[in-house]
């Protein structure tokens, strides 16, 4: 590794520490936070006890309980496995002496929607249940592929991730699956031998696989939720999800959209010879990701629906089969397989009733990685180029740094405030608000949360809450 190369993942690890030792907890964190508080035994008890009352979640819940009551811990593990997630990109996508790649991986985090990025890398219980697996998974079908598992250490960790993974989040349990039997059959296909290792890693992940979908928790939590969605057939549920399936894959993903273009661009001028193919198809998979990427934001601020617009949900699906089948002619298995699992993650979630930005984290993620890994194959060192990403990551950088103090300064007056009004015994306690946009329900907005937001900041539960809004300006400054 080169000097550059450490210096890049250095800053990169104490840009994310800097903004998560910033953050607070939040959202199911009080809750978590209580529970972790209560020791180890209780927090593995609790995760025990929520596998037959709750979810099968449980690994994701022990790591959760324990890492959220020692949070200065997650903020150095989490900075780690962002920083991890970025190493194996570059080496998945083999960059020679290509800086591009190092700025387009960098950028994949900060530049996520700003809502999925409160969601999965600040929110202490996202992120654990939603991103900790991802570098996890990187790991285990890099190994898989280069097949490191002939050793009996590595066969054995293999194992490990084969049972631990699928017990984060339903969704990326399957995937493991569906991912173990792409690979699979493409070596039969390849060498006409069955891999009898592999066939054992997907063994173990069906069996844990299964502890997750089938545990009591899981039962009890879908005959008590969303009563008429379970009601409906399997092709019902699937056009009920459509609308959020292209909405969470394409047009929430601003940065996601930016590297389809580049790449659908790159791939139609390199491999089609006669021009007007060449403009109609470009002209095809870019004016209208151009107006998603000013309609979006338009539609956050004005509250406008655009989640239900039939014209752009049959054009995006459109979309995503030509782009499918523009990354299929570059013949790169690492990208295809990218696209292949990064999309079947929403494709899973079509059976669910549970839609939301952290929930399509490893959609995005992997997607835009296969198209990084393209677009670096035909865009070499370019300084236009480059210095544009740089001023983006540098842009992007700055405003999580005067957001995360200004969250800092905010959380402090608001622990201040809380403690001078109880100590004054007043019946009504005054809180300030946050922006929306940051930690996940950082404002208590039901019962349960504002149960356990009582209990964590240790206001009786007979006394009210006030919320102030107003004191954020621009976005990013808190004023008192």
């Amino acid at each position: 590794m080169s000097k550059k190369e450490k210096v890049f993942y250095i800053s990169s690890f104490l840009f994310y520490l800097f903004i998560l030792s910033l953050s607070p907890i939040s959202g199911d964190d009080w809750g978590n936070y209580i529970a972790g508080s209560n020791g180890l035994y209780h927090c593995i008890g609790n995760a025990v006890g929520m596998y037959f009352s709750w979810e099968g979640r449980f690994v994701s819940r022990v790591l959760i309980n324990i890492l959220t009551y020692h949070k200065i811990l997650w903020n150095i593990v989490n900075a780690f496995l962002i920083v991890l997630f970025n190493y194996l990109c570059i080496k998945i996508i083999k960059p020679k002496n290509n800086k591009l790649s190092y700025l387009f991986v960098f950028l994949i985090i900060p530049f996520m929607n700003l809502y999925t990025f409160s969601q999965t890398i600040t929110w202490v219980a996202g992120n654990i249940t939603y991103f900790f697996e991802i570098p996890l998974i990187l790991i285990y079908y890099m190994m898989l592929s280069k097949k490191k598992y002939d050793f009996k250490f590595n066969f054995i960790f293999l194992l490990l991730l084969s049972a631990s993974i699928p017990m984060f989040a339903e969704h990326m349990a399957a995937i493991l699956v569906i991912g173990n039997l792409i690979i699979l059959f493409y070596n039969y296909y390849k060498t006409k031998k069955i891999d009898k290792k592999i066939i054992i890693f997907t063994i173990v992940a069906i069996v844990f696989t299964l502890l997750m979908y089938l545990s009591p928790g899981t039962k009890l939590r879908s005959a008590s939720e969303n009563l008429d969605f379970n009601k409906l057939s399997i092709l019902g549920k699937i056009i009920y999800n459509i609308p959020a399936f292209v909405y969470y894959t394409f047009m929430d993903n601003y940065y996601l959209l930016v590297l389809f273009i580049i790449t659908n661009f790159v791939i139609i001028k390199k491999r089609f010879k006669k021009k007007w193919i060449k403009i109609l198809l470009t002209l095809f998979l870019t004016v209208v990701p151009l107006i998603t990427l000013i309609i979006y934001p338009l539609s956050v601020v004005k509250n406008i629906n655009i989640i239900n617009n039939i014209w752009l949900i049959i054009y995006y699906i459109v979309f995503l089969i030509i782009s499918f089948f523009l990354n299929i002619f570059e013949k790169n298995k690492e990208s295809t397989f990218l696209f292949i699992i990064g999309i079947m993650a929403n494709c899973v979630m079509l059976m669910s009733p549970t839609w939301g930005y952290r929930t399509t984290l490893f959609t995005y993620m992997m997607l835009a990685l296969a198209n990084i890994i393209l677009i670096t194959k035909y865009l070499k060192n370019n300084k236009f180029i480059e210095y544009i990403l740089k001023l983006f990551s540098i842009i992007i950088c700055i405003m999580f740094i005067v957001l995360y103090i200004n969250i800092f300064r905010c959380q402090k007056d608001l622990e201040k405030g809380i403690k001078k009004q109880l100590k004054e015994n007043k019946d009504v306690i005054d809180v300030v608000m946050f922006p929306n946009y940051v930690n996940c329900n950082i404002n208590p907005d039901n019962d349960f949360h504002l149960v356990k937001y009582k209990e964590y900041y240790s206001i009786p539960q007979d006394k009210q809450i006030n919320f102030i809004d107003g004191k954020w300006h621009y976005f990013v400054i808190y004023k008192k």
